[in-house]
């Protein structure tokens, strides 16, 4: 299709999706297009506590992602921050506007970044919908 044209963008701390290809509003999530990125160091310490508290921390980031304005649904961006023992936690999650349930692609996500037990001090999940990522050092200019 030569006129069909659409392409993605990560970086480090959002994304951009554009695309001239018709598709029916709003966008089913794509779970086939995602894929992680770890950070190589590991977790020092309880490698579950710290799974659970970047979990919990990256479901309240998505609970900010969903807004109504003027009675039109927007889906946008949520970053922050949050003390972890003597670190930092540092995390944002993201959906394109035009995904149809944000917050499953952000969950699923979520999941995504533990499915093995394997835990790092950072990670991240790329997608065509929605991206999360989490680290121990501030990513995000503020």
């Amino acid at each position: 299709c030569p006129k069909n044209k659409g392409g993605i963008i990560w970086y480090d701390q959002c994304f951009l999706y554009v695309t001239t290809i018709k598709e029916e509003i709003p966008i089913k999530t794509n779970y086939e297009n995602i894929f992680s990125m770890y950070n190589s160091n590991n977790v020092r310490g309880d490698v579950h506590f710290f799974a659970k508290r970047v979990m919990d921390f990256l479901s309240e980031l998505t609970l900010k992602v969903e807004k109504t304005i003027k009675g039109v649904h927007v889906i946008l961006y949520a970053a922050g921050e949050k003390k972890l023992g003597k670190n930092k936690l540092y995390a944002m999650v993201q959906c394109i506007q035009l995904t149809l349930d944000c917050k499953s692609c952000l969950e699923w996500s979520i999941k995504e970044l533990f499915k093995n037990s394997d835990i790092k001090q950072g990670a991240r999940v790329l997608g065509t919908n929605c991206g999360v990522r989490y680290e121990l050092y501030p990513f995000l200019r503020s």
